[in-house]
């Protein structure tokens, strides 16, 4: 007996109960975009993320009002019936990283450095549309920009939104800053709040099972409750390596370990020279105008841990299987390499510009890496993985004074239709 229904006939109580559920902005524009009746049963999408309108103290040089930059990456699938033999190809998917900046506006920037792409070849579309891809929300990253001028502000390392807020007023955020320290800050908020003034040195901070989790140099995981107490959820992971970065990988959580060809403690001196610091690290490229090449420290190895609850010990994780890690510039995840073109599983990919804030990361070198971590070679990429077809740039096209006519995409990925 056959008991399939047909869509149309479902009652209008189901479809509006189904659309209420969705908690990103692509899956209510596809409901919407579908017909007119399905329009009707949810409004567009309200969300409650950024920007918000904060005010900064010292480390900074001034106060200024700023707002969270909103980095998303996106999954994108081939259609079922595609005509086109270069998406159909594989039947693999792609991954797209925009950025939002207005209503219906996105800038395309790089899966790994976040660096801006404009220099697009003569084959990138005008106007992309959604509904011609499957897509999906794969991960979210933030910055902190001045609302004047939109420039990154100097000594942010890494940004989160607190979990659980319930709107725009109530909303907050987690900022590694001055390269260690763990601050906080409420929507409207006249200054940060130092967070467990005993540690100088975390490394990364990510929402991992609805709560702000962080890892300090030490490897030491913890995780943040509501009254703003830093609560030890792992023992201390005592690895060599320099820098520390927390991944969830199939729901669990790993960190990797980022070994680098000399030890660098950026906590050592002057504290209140960071920024100095950074900066004079670069030296100004001899071919490449308004390119600066960065003097740091280069990745040697990676060592990837994962806890053992159970016994509360580090286990090194010798193989990843089909997952492929990606340490971004400004978020990290995990991808399953046989689901995404030009992805090996097994494998790291990074960017060196792991210790500069993000108003500097646009001056240093931008090429991506990939470790191997069943050989450990480290290899230069020739091209972003995963990139979508028609957005896919050689990783040196990134390098060149981008072009006065490089293609305008109007993407249709913030519009409240």
């Amino acid at each position: 007996m056959d008991e399939r229904v047909d869509w149309s006939v479902l009652p209008d109580e189901i479809w509006s109960a189904i659309g209420k559920r969705f908690d990103n902005r692509i899956d209510v524009l596809r409901f919407r975009s579908v017909c007119r009746s399905w329009r009707s049963f949810i409004p567009p999408f309200n969300d409650s993320s950024p920007p918000l309108r904060l005010r900064f103290p010292l480390p900074f040089l001034s106060k200024a009002d700023a707002f969270v930059s909103q980095n998303t990456v996106y999954r994108i699938d081939p259609p079922h019936e595609d005509q086109d033999p270069s998406f159909s190809s594989s039947g693999k998917g792609w991954l797209v990283k925009v950025e939002e900046f207005g209503p219906g506006k996105v800038r395309l920037l790089d899966l790994i450095s976040s660096h801006r792409i404009r220099d697009f070849t003569s084959t990138c579309p005008k106007v992309f549309s959604s509904l011609e891809f499957r897509m999906a929300e794969l991960s979210k990253a933030y910055s902190l920009r001045y609302v004047c001028g939109s420039s990154s502000i100097s000594g942010i390392n890494k940004v989160i939104l607190a979990p659980n807020c319930i709107g725009l007023e109530d909303s907050a955020i987690f900022v590694i800053y001055d390269q260690g320290k763990l601050g906080f800050a409420k929507n409207g908020a006249e200054d940060f709040t130092l967070i467990d003034n005993r540690i100088l040195d975390y490394n990364d901070i990510i929402v991992y099972m609805g709560q702000p989790y962080v890892v300090d140099r030490w490897g030491t995981v913890s995780w943040i409750d509501s009254s703003l107490r830093v609560i030890q959820f792992s023992p201390p992971l005592f690895g060599f390596g320099s820098r520390k970065h927390l991944v969830v990988s199939c729901g669990e959580l790993y960190v990797v370990d980022r070994y680098l060809d000399r030890n660098e403690n950026m906590h050592d001196g002057d504290e209140n020279n960071n920024s100095d610091r950074n900066f004079n690290a670069f030296l100004r490229h001899p071919l490449r105008r308004r390119r600066y090449d960065y003097c740091q420290a280069k990745t040697v190895d990676f060592k990837v841990h994962k806890l053992d609850e159970e016994w509360g010990r580090w286990v090194e994780v010798k193989t990843l299987g089909d997952q492929a890690i990606v340490l971004g510039s400004d978020c990290c995840f995990s991808v399953s390499a046989r689901e995404f073109a030009g992805f090996k599983g097994n494998c790291i990919y990074f960017t060196e510009q792991l210790d500069l804030d993000f108003a500097l990361r646009g001056l240093g070198n931008l090429d991506g890496c990939v470790f191997d971590l069943e050989d450990r070679t480290i290899e230069k990429l020739a091209y972003c993985p995963g990139s979508f077809p028609m957005f896919s740039l050689p990783q040196n096209h990134v390098h060149v004074e981008q072009s006065k006519n490089a293609c305008a995409v109007a993407c249709e990925l913030g519009k409240n239709s």
